[in-house]
């Protein structure tokens, strides 16, 4: 039994003496790519400088954000100057931003001034299921690779309404996701405005706060920028985790992935290789009445768009990419009139990259449902993931105006 214990401590790195990993004096710079030989350059230097993609260039022409540790920074630098790369210093000390992310003293009820850890978000949810029986339907998709429970909550006002699903942090450093999306639940349970009464009461809301479980964990207690899944697939061990916005059963590995066990968008062995995405589809396939999500929603960060399919081409698009588009305006312009916050929207592989066996890929081809998005929220990159405490209440207020927006937007051509 003992041994057993040690394993999942070792798995989530408590209790053998694994430090917690710091980003002291680590840059992130926003780098200019203005041809293939400079994107070439870069990725044959992305294991030799140890660089870290935090965002990658759409396009020839466009900017990536790149995190490296202080040693190899002097060499990165005369790199980007020698090869005629236009550069940027967007964050300083990496380490400072993270600091400031962690409270200096917790509150363990969920206010939304603090960035909370899975068990104050799982204590929130008990809180509001025994609060709210009637409108709060706690749901339970399965364990995690670490055993860990993926929990919702379906939050329903009466019978037969069309539902939105939306799954948050399954990129686990997206910390964002899971505040915003917490706060927009407590919206829907006590609507403090007439537009949000009206979503709450004539629409279900499927809400998973935290899908990539095991990752979160992970990113709040042992490496504060971890994207991955937890699941160990590489033979030598070396490199842990899958990209689970990669991992879904459509077009699974076609492009905008990767097989390399280390690489950040490691699609994983094989699609749906993960716990993690065979229960949640399962649990839509399953659990759900057929036809009863009209609208699918990826919460991540950063960059602040609105994303529908194609994501795997560029040169063609969706059927229904005109409703898509009608929608995400309707998105986009509540926010920009509210609070001035500009997302941009559009296909996948024309606003930003190329991507298949994501999530909402597979909600379009493969349910059927009309309308799915990846909605990247703030900012645009001056601070990314590393977003202080008191940017989650502005954020989560204009997102929930997006969602009434969205929502007006769908039931002008008959989509709700």
């Amino acid at each position: 039994m003992w041994v057993r214990i040690l394993l999942v401590l070792a798995y989530l790195g408590l209790g053998l003496g694994l430090d917690q990993v710091r980003y002291d004096n680590y840059k992130v710079y926003n780098v200019k790519i203005h041809d293939l030989e400079q994107f070439q350059l870069l990725r044959s230097q992305e294991k030799v400088l140890k660089l870290s993609s935090w965002r990658e260039a759409r396009h020839l022409g466009e900017s990536s954000d790149i995190m490296l540790p202080p040693e190899y920074q002097e060499t990165f630098e005369h790199l980007l100057i020698s090869h005629n790369f236009s550069y940027s210093l967007k964050i300083d000390n990496v380490q400072y931003h993270i600091d400031a992310q962690r409270p200096k003293q917790r509150i363990s009820s969920m206010e939304w001034t603090q960035f909370h850890t899975l068990d104050e978000i799982y204590t929130w949810l008990d809180l509001i299921e025994s609060r709210y029986p009637d409108i709060v339907k706690p749901f339970t998709i399965g364990n995690s690779h670490e055993g860990r429970p993926i929990r919702g909550v379906k939050v329903s006002y009466k019978e037969g309404n069309p539902a939105v699903f939306i799954e948050s942090n399954i990129h686990a450093r997206e910390w964002i996701t899971s505040s915003t999306i917490t706060y927009f639940i407590d919206e829907l349970l006590v609507p403090r405005n007439p537009g949000v009464r009206d979503i709450a009461q004539n629409v279900d809301w499927y809400i998973i706060p935290v899908l990539n479980t095991d990752g979160f964990v992970y990113s709040h207690e042992v490496e504060r920028l971890w994207r991955k899944s937890r699941l160990n697939s590489d033979p030598t061990g070396e490199c842990v985790g899958t990209d689970l916005n990669r991992n879904f059963d459509y077009l699974w590995m076609l492009t905008g992935a990767s097989s390399d066990f280390c690489d950040e968008t490691y699609a994983g062995p094989s699609a749906e290789s993960d716990v993690e995405i065979s229960q949640l589809t399962a649990f839509i396939n399953n659990s759900i009445p057929e036809g009863t999500i009209k609208i699918y929603i990826s919460l991540h960060s950063y960059g602040q768009y609105v994303l529908s399919p194609w994501g795997h081409t560029a040169s063609e698009f969706p059927e229904h990419y005109p409703q898509m588009m009608h929608v995400a305006k309707g998105f986009s312009d509540a926010l920009l009139r509210r609070y001035g916050t500009v997302f941009t929207y559009g296909s996948s592989a024309t606003t930003l990259y190329e991507v298949s066996g994501s999530g909402k890929e597979w909600a379009y081809a493969v349910k059927g449902i009309k309308i799915p998005y990846t909605i990247e929220l703030r900012d645009k990159g001056q601070l990314g993931f590393v977003l202080p405490p008191e940017d989650i209440i502005p954020v989560a207020r204009e997102v929930t105006e997006g969602f009434v927006g969205m929502i007006n937007a769908a039931r002008e051509i008959d989509i709700l």
